[in-house]
């Protein structure tokens, strides 16, 4: 049947998709011969078989294969297969494992949690952390973006007004990472966390944002 598509270089040396003909996504988005996708570090990383594309701003160094399309700001890390009648799109970073869906579309987020952090939810709970200020109460933590909302130990912090929108990333919500994405420099405190997945609004850009969580404790650095 022939390539599907080239490799050309882009401005910084890096590998971009060319299309070779014309032929429809599982999305419906068309792609039309010369159009110019992705950017993928080989051939290896996008097969030339099915209906499979990246296009839009995505970076790919794993493996995409079938039907599976990577669009808007997506990315695809080496460890990681995209395949069969997956969609990886709005900031998701695909890190681990095999994702054959459209995570955010089924808000599937027990998968979208070890795609993209590699870890797994024990009784629907997931232990994350956040950044917050210090009071004058050593129980007592103020947000970083709104010091009017409290953070207490042993209680739960909720967000009432929270965008429901799960392709939006930066935006209403209570938003956590993993320790790997925390990052240490700076006078915040970080807060240990529960989430519960049912209370998740979306997960990509390395973070979870959510309506609400139960804040158990002050993580300390030197734990790590």
């Amino acid at each position: 049947m022939g390539k599907k598509y080239e490799l050309i270089r882009d401005d910084w040396n890096r590998y971009k998709v060319k299309a070779l003909k014309d032929f429809t996504l599982i999305t419906g988005e068309q792609i039309n011969k010369g159009d110019l996708g992705g950017i993928i570090e080989s051939e290896d990383c996008l097969s030339q078989e099915g209906l499979c594309w990246v296009k839009d701003y995505t970076y790919v160094k794993g493996s995409v294969s079938g039907n599976a399309v990577v669009k808007d700001r997506g990315y695809v890390d080496a460890n990681a297969i995209v395949t069969e009648n997956a969609v990886v799109q709005a900031y998701q970073q695909i890190s681990y494992g095999t994702v054959t869906t459209d995570l955010l579309g089924t808000k599937d987020w027990t998968a979208a949690l070890y795609a993209e952090f590699g870890i797994r939810p024990e009784n629907g709970k997931i232990i994350l952390y956040k950044k917050v200020w210090s009071t004058d109460n050593p129980n007592v933590f103020k947000s970083v973006h709104d010091r009017k909302f409290i953070y207490e130990i042993g209680k739960e912090a909720i967000e009432t007004d929270v965008d429901e929108n799960v392709m939006n990333k930066c935006t209403t919500g209570l938003h956590f990472t993993t320790l790997e994405f925390i990052g240490f420099q700076g006078r915040n405190i970080i807060l240990e966390c529960e989430v519960d997945v049912k209370d998740i609004l979306t997960v990509q850009f390395s973070k979870v944002r959510a309506r609400k969580c139960k804040v158990i404790r002050v993580y300390k650095e030197e734990e790590i």
